[in-house]
């Protein structure tokens, strides 16, 4: 039962991976904030202006990062919970569901792309 879970939270994972990655620039998706005040920390400031930048510019740096930081996290929280063993399949089953995701995202605009 918790192989299935893992296999399953893989599948999501890397289904939820493909729908944060695959978008288009989005020059006016982050709205005019004010800025941090003085009292926060200069890691809470260097993580404000990366996702301002993230938010802005799309970059394939950037989207890499926050996939790994994120992905790393959930395999931290899986190992916490039930071991490394079951981190094979989780990595596997995102991988799967990623390429599988991407590549009918792209038929899907190719489709669509023919129909205009």
């Amino acid at each position: 039962m918790i192989f299935a879970g893992i296999v399953g939270a893989g599948l999501m994972w890397g289904w939820l991976l493909v729908l944060f990655v695959d978008q288009r620039p989005n020059r006016t998706r982050a709205q005019p904030e004010a800025e941090a005040e003085d009292s926060s920390s200069k890691f809470v400031r260097y993580l404000n202006a990366f996702i301002k930048k993230w938010q802005t510019e799309r970059r394939p740096y950037l989207n890499l990062l926050a996939v790994t930081l994120f992905t790393s996290w959930f395999a931290w929280v899986i190992y916490s919970i039930v071991g490394a063993t079951l981190l094979v399949p989780f990595f596997i089953a995102s991988i799967i569901a990623f390429a599988v995701h991407l590549i009918w995202r792209q038929r899907l605009r190719q489709l669509q792309k023919s129909r205009s």
